[in-house]
């Protein structure tokens, strides 16, 4: 079996979790990193047994890596994204994709004319409890789906946005409490609700100095199958909260804390109750972001990601959260925000 050699390029605070994963992940192998600052690259290299570049150029021109994870600033994606594609590279992309749905859409042309993959982070996707809930949906035992809401009350420091300056901006960050930090559970709301059609909101930002982004957010969906739902997400709300994703029918119900399943009940019983049942009684496999957003993460997650990018590599097909899915949840927050902005409904 042909190893999969991996460079990561961006060796900030996510790097560690995708090089655990590929440490762990028979056929892949972590080959490079490449990093402006000599410390974090260094820092990882030392770690992981990786090869340290400044210039990511440099570890694209290796032929022993085939694809990289792209752990940079979300706003600097795009460019860099181009220049790997190019270089033949696959690319699996952190979180949000990039900051608007048009430079996702930049990545999506530059992968397709260069025929490489293009896959984006959502972990929560891979976790049990949140696959349960969608084989749920797929067979109908939700009834009509009524209610869908995702709740994100977290806290994030001041120390936080300090420490790197790219966060907490326009350009960089692209958004804040939803953009950054809620992201997860939006997509995992659209994943079991289906497309939004229209949207109100508000946002704020009222307990962080100097933010060019919102630290609060609630916003009122309508679903194009005629549910409704609500997002509520913040990252001034001290000590920060389990993030929260409920999806409620006419014949069922179910509820996910931080990728866990807390609430499960249906009209009709069906043998696979079991397993529910016994997920309820487990720890999250996911950890939590409520506070400190790295200290209590697992790279469980990201290990069954990265190992479904590498079984796309080999057999040529489509990895199960591609450019196209990604780019779905930033796009509802983009229409989030103009609603907010405007004070009017949009429809998205």
């Amino acid at each position: 079996m042909r190893t999969i050699g991996f460079g990561i390029i961006g060796c900030g605070a996510i790097a560690p979790l995708h090089a655990e994963s590929l440490q762990r992940i028979r056929g892949a192998k972590l080959v490079a990193a490449a990093d402006l600052s000599e410390a974090n690259v260094k820092r990882i290299a030392s770690e992981y047994g990786a090869i340290p570049y400044t210039d990511y150029r440099v570890l694209l021109a290796r032929d022993d890596i085939q694809a990289v994870s792209l752990c940079v600033p979300s706003g600097m994606r795009a460019e860099i994204a181009e220049v790997c594609a190019a270089a033949g590279k696959h690319i699996l992309a952190e979180k949000p994709l990039e900051v608007s749905s048009k430079r996702i859409d930049r990545i999506i042309r530059a992968t397709d004319k260069a025929g490489v993959l293009l896959g984006c982070i959502f972990q929560s996707r891979f976790a049990e409890g949140p696959r349960l809930v969608r084989r749920a949906v797929e067979e109908g035992r939700f009834g009509k789906l009524v209610l869908g809401d995702a709740y994100i009350k977290w806290y994030r420091s001041p120390d936080y946005y300090r420490r790197d300056a790219w966060r907490g901006t326009r350009k960089l960050d692209g958004g804040g409490a939803l953009m950054n930090q809620g992201i997860h559970q939006i997509d995992l709301l659209l994943w079991f609700m289906g497309p939004v059609s229209r949207v109100r909101a508000q946002k704020a930002c009222i307990a962080h100095r100097g933010l060019e982004v919102e630290d609060i957010a609630t916003a009122m969906l309508e679903f194009e199958n005629g549910a409704f739902g609500v997002i509520e997400g913040s990252t001034a709300i001290w000590p920060g909260h389990a993030a929260r994703v409920e999806v409620h029918g006419s014949e069922g119900s179910a509820v996910i804390e931080d990728g866990k399943l807390v609430m499960w009940g249906f009209q009709k019983k069906k043998p696979w109750d079991r397993k529910a049942g016994k997920l309820l009684e487990q720890e999250s496999e996911l950890g939590s972001g409520a506070g400190d957003p790295m200290s209590n993460l697992r790279a469980d997650g990201h290990l069954r990601q990265i190992k479904d990018f590498v079984r796309a590599i080999r057999t040529g097909t489509p990895p199960l959260i591609d450019g196209r899915e990604g780019r779905q949840a930033v796009h509802l927050i983009e229409m989030i925000y103009r609603a907010a902005t405007t004070g009017r409904a949009v429809r998205v």
